[in-house]
């Protein structure tokens, strides 16, 4: 299955160069708690210059008729109703439970030497925090866990913007957690060191400490992991403010996310106006992403594809989210009714390349997807592809009115997991509802390396939307042919 957003050629190096600046702390060097406990109101939070804190909007939801309708009733595909909390511990941070410094000369010397021509220098010191917060799960509150990155060694106190950083598919129960991962927390580092503060999200049922969460995590389920990650932008703010430092975040972010986090970061595209309006969403960047759900897995149901497993942990994951883990026998054949939901909550790479779709799902399922019919008519289990896929769901979407915002849509020309012509497809189909946005296939690239080869081009389209910089131009809403991206390697 694909494994979590990464630079690979840059993290390697990275990391062995991790502890380079001063007493070189471990990765899981713990620290003081105290005074990082959770808070209820910015307005509590101490701060370095009294004549400049951190500003902190408190959480709320939206106000508008479509907003008030989704919070009220934000269930489906019959799953038990529920509302979200509207309250001011949403986002609220809480312990730490690793702290590490990385030195901008090392970021931006390694950074150079792997080839990566960024368009910005790391040039700042970083610190890297483990951090627990406050979101909510189906009407409950429920401990998360995150990164944060953030510059320090500031000569005054100073806002960044917040860049939102959502992974690639790591595993399905905590044990996977990417913020435990130094490949994460390198790549985070680098992102702080080029002036942002950067929240990663472990997204639900990925807890990286305090206590297991439960349930597994509900893979590409949209709704759950967007309203993860917008409290994790919240607690990047509150936690600055608690800490008494220099670095303050603004409550403007741009969400960049690669595989199931360029999935991720379409539906906080589509959320983020409905849960977390205090915040300006500036734009998106969605590398690799599976937005088309229906169309990716009537295709791994019809033929064994990479998807094909990571359809089948869809199905084994989200059907506990949506209360239908007692079902699951409708989906996976004997014994694999039983075995995948527990190989996969047993390991974060489990074994399943050699599994075929004719082993694995029942004749019923394969059925509904054969011969020109699609799985989105089967009931329920085509209700939760349909309503997780972001050109079927039926939570509708309040366009950006700001005018610089818009999405960047990366492909890989050789992507073997996503695949490319139905993502293509789905670009125009969005564009079609009103989406603004630009394509970008990165000639040659894996699924894996469209991301990392496109670097550059993804920095500097967060950067135009934090200036606001309108969307303009000939290509927007094209598919444009495959082309070089700017970080491919020379050979």
């Amino acid at each position: 299955m694909q494994r979590p957003l990464a630079l690979p050629s840059l993290l390697v190096a990275l990391s062995l160069a991790a502890c380079s600046d001063g007493a070189a702390p471990t990765a899981d060097a713990t620290v003081d708690t105290a005074s990082d406990a959770a808070v209820d109101t910015a307005s509590d939070a101490p701060t370095a210059d009294a004549a400049a804190p951190c500003m902190v909007p408190p959480a709320r939801l939206g106000t508008s008729a479509a907003a008030m309708t989704l919070r009220a009733s934000p269930a489906r595909c019959g799953q038990a109703p529920h509302t979200w909390l509207e309250s001011d511990q949403l986002g609220a941070p809480g312990a730490v439970n690793a702290t590490t410094p990385y030195a901008a000369a090392v970021l931006n010397a390694v950074a150079t030497s792997a080839g990566i021509n960024l368009p910005t220098p790391l040039s700042r010191d970083v610190t890297v925090d483990q951090l627990a917060y406050k979101t909510q799960d189906r009407g409950a509150l429920l401990d998360a866990t995150m990164l944060l990155a953030y510059p320090r060694n500031l000569a005054s106190r100073t806002n960044f913007e917040v860049l939102l950083l959502l992974h690639g598919t790591s595993g399905f129960t905590d044990q996977c957690a990417p913020s435990a991962s130094t490949d994460t927390r390198v790549l985070a580092a680098a992102l702080a060191s080029a002036g942002y503060v950067v929240a990663a999200p472990d997204y639900i049922g990925l807890r990286a400490f305090g206590g297991p969460t439960g349930f597994p995590h509900p893979y590409l389920v949209g709704q759950a992991t967007a309203i993860a990650s917008l409290d994790a932008v919240r607690a990047a703010m509150r936690h600055l403010a608690v800490r008494n430092g220099e670095a303050c975040a603004r409550p403007r972010f741009v969400t960049i996310g690669g595989s199931q986090g360029g999935h991720a970061a379409l539906w906080v595209d589509r959320l983020a106006p409905y849960y977390a309006p205090e915040l300006e969403h500036m734009g998106v960047v969605a590398t690799v992403p599976p937005a088309d759900l229906v169309a990716e897995t009537d295709r791994a149901l019809r033929e064994t594809v990479p998807a094909t497993a990571n359809v089948a942990a869809f199905y084994a994951t989200a059907s506990a989210w949506y209360g239908l883990a007692s079902r699951v026998s409708e989906v996976f054949r004997a014994p694999y009714d039983t075995t995948l939901p527990q190989m996969l909550a047993s390991t974060c790479d489990p074994e399943v390349r050699g599994l075929t779709r004719e082993m694995v799902y029942t004749q019923s399922i394969l059925d509904a997807a054969a011969g020109g019919r699609s799985i989105a008519t089967q009931t329920p289990w085509g209700c939760l592809v349909a309503e997780n896929g972001l050109t079927s769901t039926t939570v509708p979407r309040e366009a950006p009115t700001r005018p610089g915002y818009g999405i960047l849509w990366v492909l890989g020309e050789q992507d073997t997991l996503v695949n490319t012509p139905i993502e293509r497809a789905s670009f125009m189909t969005l564009c079609g509802q009103g989406f603004r946005m630009r394509y970008l296939e990165c000639a040659g690239a894996s699924h894996t390396r469209a991301t990392a080869w496109a670097l550059p081009e993804i920095l500097e389209f967060a950067q135009d939307r934090f200036a606001e910089r309108p969307l303009t131009g000939d290509d927007v809403c094209r598919v444009n042919a495959p082309a070089r991206c700017r970080a491919t390697p020379a050979n």
